[in-house]
C-alpha cells in the first residue's frame, strides 16, 4: 500500500514526486517509457526561469536524480497502466510490464495522474505507411538521418518551429507548411525561422498525401486560398501539429473533455476524491515545462492535504 502513486515521470510527475518524497510520503512513480517525458525529445531549454540555454536531457537527469535520492520514492520504468479503479477509498492501479510482459497491481491512498501526451497524427494518406521511412514526429530522434536532405515540416506553433530550427543543423533545405497565412509561434522563433537561409515558408497550405516507393519521395499540398495543388519533392516529413493526451486507460473512470483531457479544479483535483492530475494530460490553455512543474507541485500539495484531512 502506497500513500501516493504517480502515473507518468515527465516534469509534472517528477516534480510531484520530489514534493511527495520531501513530505515523507511513500510514493511510487509508474512510467511507460523512460523518465523525463517530452523534455527528452527537445534539444535545448531556454525559457525555464533560472536556466539559460540548458541541455534538455541534463535538466531531465537532474529531476530524476532529485526524485530517486529521496528514500520514500520508487520509480518503475517501462510499465504500462491499463486501468484505475477505486473502492472504499482505496485506489488500485493495474497494468503490465513492457519488458517482462508480466501483469502488475498496486494500491494507494491517493493518485496523481501525470501521464502526459503524445504527438498528434494528421491521418494523411501515406502517413502511417511511411512512418519510420521518412515520416517522423521527433526531430531530436531522427534529424541525423536527414543530413543534406530536403525535408518538410508541418505545423506553425512553437514546437514546430523549434523542431525545424534543430533540423536545419542537418538538412539541406526545409519547407515549413502551415495552414494559416501567419505562423502561431512566439515572435523570437518566427524571426529565427525567417532569418535562416535554409527555411522556406509554405503558408495557407494543407498537406494532402505523402508518397514514394520504399521511402518518402514527395508530399502533395493544396493552397487553401487558391485551391491550387502542387507537389514538393522531399526525403522526410516531420509532423508537429499538437498533442493528444495519454488518457485512454481512464475512459469510463473519469469524465474527460471533448479532446480527452482530464478536467480538474485549480487545486488539480479531479471529480473523484483522492485523484489529482497535472501536466500535459490535464485540460489547460498553455503547455510548457514551467507550467507542468508548477502543477506537479500543486498536485502533490493537494494530495498531501487530502491524506492529512482524511487521516490516511
Amino acid at each position: 500500500m502506497y500513500d501516493i502513486i504517480i502515473i507518468g515521470a515527465g516534469p509534472a510527475g517528477l516534480t510531484a514526486a520530489i514534493y511527495c518524497g520531501r513530505s515523507k510520503l511513500r510514493t511510487k512513480i509508474i512510467e511507460k517509457a523512460q523518465p523525463g517525458g517530452q523534455v527528452n525529445l527537445t534539444e535545448k531549454v531556454e525559457n525555464f526561469p533560472g536556466v539559460f540555454m540548458a541541455d534538455s536531457k541534463k535538466i531531465s537527469e537532474v529531476m530524476i536524480k532529485q526524485a530517486k535520492e529521496l528514500e520514500s520514492v520508487e520509480i518503475d520504468e517501462f510499465k504500462d497502466v491499463k486501468s484505475v479503479n477505486c473502492k472504499d477509498g482505496i485506489i488500485e492501479i493495474k497494468g503490465s510490464s513492457d519488458i517482462s510482459g508480466k501483469d502488475f497491481s498496486h494500491q494507494c491512498k491517493a493518485l496523481i495522474l501525470a501521464c502526459g501526451a503524445q504527438p498528434k497524427k494528421l491521418g494523411l494518406k501515406g502517413e502511417s505507411e511511411f512512418t519510420g521511412k521518412g515520416v517522423s514526429y521527433c526531430a531530436i530522434c531522427d534529424a541525423p538521418f536527414f543530413k543534406d536532405k530536403d525535408i518538410v515540416v508541418i505545423g506553425g506553433g512553437d514546437a514546430a518551429l523549434e523542431e525545424a530550427l534543430y533540423l536545419a543543423k542537418f538538412a539541406k533545405s526545409i519547407k515549413l507548411i502551415h495552414r494559416r497565412d501567419q505562423l502561431r509561434a512566439s515572435g523570437i522563433l518566427q524571426d529565427r525561422i525567417k532569418n535562416n537561409p535554409k527555411m522556406e515558408l509554405v503558408l495557407s497550405s494543407i498537406p494532402l498525401e505523402i508518397s514514394g516507393k520504399n521511402f518518402v519521395e514527395k508530399i502533395s499540398v493544396k493552397n487553401v486560398k487558391t485551391g491550387k495543388e502542387s507537389e514538393i519533392n522531399c526525403s522526410g516529413v516531420f509532423i508537429f501539429v499538437g498533442y493528444a493526451p495519454n488518457t485512454k486507460f481512464l475512459e469510463g473512470f473519469l469524465t474527460l473533455d471533448s479532446d480527452n483531457y482530464i478536467i480538474t479544479d485549480e487545486e488539480m483535483a479531479t471529480e473523484k476524491q483522492g485523484i489529482f492530475a497535472c501536466g500535459d494530460c490535464r485540460k489547460r490553455p498553455f503547455r510548457q515545462i514551467v507550467t507542468a512543474c508548477g502543477e506537479g507541485a500543486v498536485a502533490a500539495h493537494s494530495a498531501e492535504k487530502y491524506l492529512t484531512n482524511n487521516n490516511r
